[in-house]
């Protein structure tokens, strides 16, 4: 057996373990280690480390979840598989998507990597059936996938598993703009509990009335400069239609942005508008607007009218600066690293917080933040199903938990229900903005509670004392209300040195060499600085007639005597 063919799960369980073992390394190394690495996230975040029974348990419900949706792990993710991928895997043919009759964007998956996927991932859900089969310990133990335990809760299946598998090419594949933040990720929950449908979002221009948009199903278009209500287009199809006529009231919109800040939106309206009606992209009020885009009638051209959905943006999601949640009656208890606050009959308290950068599975320019935290509860089992468990940076944005940060913390998730009196040590993550330099961890519940528990990651103070390093200040030029400065910093040490905004600062004053209050060189991006290099900065900082200032950088001082011309 050389080549790696659809087996049916009846197929799959008349094998041997040898015969399943040989399927097996048909899947190429990296996506066996992809799928252990999924497996055993599985089992650790269902607590079931060291017990063959659970780790049985969970074998069954992942093979039930194959069996009756089509989940299939995807990164981090559980998602299920569109049906023209199955039923290409099944037919072991090459899949002709209908967007690869048009010029391919960049970064989109190939037909033979659409097809391997399926093929690799029902080979990973027949290597299970050695873990039901064989397992640990010796003794044929029959289970089958009728079981129906809850392991990996906090896990959320996903069924877009082709956009999401090289999802960064996808988002780089769109129009570039300007705009600081910008939607990558669109999750769409339906009422009936059913896993989220997921789209990978490009960015897109419109240009002369014409939206270009990519015709893979599983890609949204959002429409460059749409920042306050966000207007997304998702490409027509039967799946994508299906799933529009099943949107309704309860259904829960999460927007995942670059900076991996998460808005929430509450189900508004669905109905069908014309194709020139303009008035769904006005920027009037906070909300969210999605278009089914591209369909086509009998002869092949677009259909006068389109599917919308629109969504409300709820202002509760927002955090005051003073620890009021706007919107609800909750007051957050403020703490931070090593104490403990109550919430509820229950008390958290936070052991520690750290960053965690340099990791391969990382998005450009993020980093991870992993909490360690224990949970005591009350006389009552604690039900923590409730509890909103997020990350608030200094301007407001919102982080959920990652599943993917669980590789690296040193505790499980915490589980859905703590039992009474008891205490445990729980872990939890966020892919943050690898500028992050402050913000709260928070927790809140449905009945009133919230605790909140202050953190700052700043850099220390930059150390220039050393012999090594030349700061010259070479110039100060000024005009009415403004001044322009021009550093040049060698460094000749053996280490780099980093170098941010808090770093080089100036203070304005009416006696010689003022104190404060210090400005931060704000706009300056974070550099480094390699051993034997120098840099130049020409840095421009706003006056108001002030005939002294100080300047710092790092731990020099310069005094500066300005005079204002008649």
């Amino acid at each position: 057996m050389e080549t790696l063919r659809y087996h049916s799960i009846e197929a799959l369980r008349g094998l041997s373990l040898s015969e399943l073992h040989a399927l097996w390394e048909l899947v190429p190394t990296d996506r066996q280690r992809a799928y252990k690495a999924a497996y055993e996230r599985e089992v650790r975040t269902a607590g079931a480390v060291g017990s063959d029974e659970l780790e049985r348990q969970v074998a069954a419900e992942l093979l039930k979840r194959y069996d009756e949706a089509a989940l299939v792990p995807v990164g981090s993710r559980w998602a299920r598989s569109p049906g023209r991928v199955q039923e290409a895997a099944k037919q072991n043919i090459v899949l002709d998507a209908p967007e690869d009759e048009v010029k391919p964007a960049s970064g989109k998956p190939s037909p033979k990597v659409m097809l391997a996927v399926g093929l690799a991932a029902l080979v990973f859900f027949g290597l299970m059936f050695t873990r039901l089969l064989g397992g640990r310990s010796s003794g044929n133990v029959e289970v089958t996938p009728e079981v129906s335990p809850s392991p990996t809760p906090l896990v959320s299946p996903t069924p877009t598993p082709l956009a999401l598998e090289a999802q960064d090419d996808v988002i780089q594949g769109g129009d570039s703009g300007r705009e600081v933040a910008y939607p990558v990720n669109l999750q769409v929950i339906l009422p009936n509990g059913d896993a989220p449908r997921v789209w990978v979002v490009q960015r897109r221009r419109v240009q002369a009335s014409e939206w270009r948009f990519d015709l893979n199903p599983d890609t949204a278009s959002f429409v460059n400069g749409m920042s306050v209500r966000p207007v997304i287009g998702i490409p027509w199809s039967e799946e994508n239609a299906a799933f529009f006529a099943d949107i309704g009231t309860g259904t829960g919109f999460l927007l995942t942005m670059n900076t991996g800040a998460v808005l929430r939106f509450e189900f508004d309206e669905r109905r069908e508008v014309r194709r020139s009606e303009t008035s769904i992209f006005r920027q009037v009020s906070p909300g969210l607007v999605l278009l089914l885009i591209g369909e086509t009638d009998d002869d092949g051209l677009p259909t006068a009218t389109r599917t919308l959905v629109t969504a409300t943006y709820p202002p509760e999601q927002e955090l005051s600066r003073d620890g009021q949640v706007i919107g609800m009656n909750i007051t957050l208890e403020e703490g931070s690293e090593g104490e403990s606050l109550a919430l509820g009959d229950a008390s958290v308290t936070l052991q520690d917080a750290r960053l965690l950068t340099d990791q391969p599975d990382l998005p450009a320019d993020s980093q991870y933040l992993l909490f360690n935290y224990d949970v005591l509860a009350g006389a009552d089992a604690l039900d923590t199903t409730a509890w909103r468990v997020e990350f608030v940076d200094a301007g407001g944005q919102v982080y959920t938990p990652s599943s993917a940060a669980l590789t690296y913390t040193d505790y499980d998730a915490l589980p859905l229900e703590v039992p009474a009196l008891s205490s445990l040590s729980a872990s939890v993550g966020y892919i943050v903005p690898d500028t992050l330099q402050n913000g709260r961890w928070v927790i809140t519940d449905t009945a009133g509670n919230g605790v909140s528990f202050a953190l700052s990651f700043a850099a220390a103070p930059l150390d220039l004392r050393y012999d090594g390093v030349d700061v010259r200040l070479v110039s100060v030029t000024y005009i009415e209300g403004q001044i322009t400065t021009h550093l040049r910093i060698y460094n000749g040490r053996a280490e780099t040195l980093h170098f941010t905004q808090d770093d080089i600062w100036l203070a304005l004053g009416y006696a010689p060499e003022p104190p404060g209050p210090r400005n931060p060189a704000e706009g300056l991006t974070p550099f480094d600085l390699l051993p034997e290099q120098a840099v130049d900065l020409t840095l421009v900082w706003y006056w108001g007639g002030e005939p002294y200032a100080s300047m710092g950088v790092g731990d020099y001082r310069f005094a500066i005597q300005l005079t204002r011309s008649n």
